[in-house]
């Protein structure tokens, strides 16, 4: 779920961290927003992903490395040898830019350890990456496959992080998510002027005075 852009934005951009095989949301987001430049990053299970945006065959992680995934291929889990490369080179890079509107992020657990970098005073926090809306699926630490980084974790403490003073971002929405369960979640930045100009976020919390 995210918040609809207020007006055309000729700079507009759309990240996808984690394709999956499925570009559903991306081909609706490019017939809503025809103008707006969608980028990917997934070393696996891509789809069609490159009929429709700007596809880079490897991970983003906070690192750059070459390391062993357990990834989504076709389907079915497997074990591969990957490179990865941090989201600030991926944006600089391959977007020429740290100012994104819309993340989407699914990466078998291992997005916790992105998003708690951008706030804070996290690694990408001090990057300057500003993202005006993410939307998530945060995996349940205790799911079969899930990556020994996340076991410990605990989702309801990670997402009250982003309650911070320090953090730009509030969650907006959330909601069990198959049956593991895991969680969809979306992010919204209420301080970047930017973002604030883009999606008008305020307007969705106005108090309005009732009258009886």
């Amino acid at each position: 779920m995210f918040l609809p852009l207020v007006d055309v934005v000729d700079d507009c951009k759309w990240l996808t961290i984690g394709i999956g095989g499925v570009t559903l949301a991306e081909e609706l987001f490019l017939k809503k927003y025809p103008y707006c430049s969608v980028y990917g990053a997934d070393p696996a299970d891509t789809g069609n992903f490159s009929k429709i945006g700007n596809l880079a065959l490897f991970g983003v992680g906070t690192e750059n490395s070459d390391i062993q995934l357990t990834v989504l291929a076709n389907g079915s889990y497997v074990h591969k040898s990957t490179k990865v490369i941090t989201l600030t080179k991926f944006m600089d890079e391959f977007m020429h830019s740290r100012f994104l509107h819309y993340l989407t992020i699914d990466i078998e657990g291992l997005e916790y350890l992105i998003l708690q970098e951008l706030v804070n005073n996290g690694k990408f926090a001090q990057d300057n990456i500003t993202i005006c809306q993410i939307d998530a699926e945060l995996h349940n630490p205790k799911f079969p496959n899930a990556p020994e980084a996340i076991k410990n974790i605990n989702p309801v403490k990670f997402i009250l992080e982003f309650l911070n003073p320090l953090s730009p971002y509030i969650p907006i929405f959330n909601m069990p998510y198959l049956r593991h369960p895991h969680q969809k979640i979306t992010f919204v930045n209420i301080v970047n002027p930017r973002c604030k100009r883009d999606f008008k976020p305020e307007a969705y919390f106005e108090f309005r005075k009732m009258y009886y």
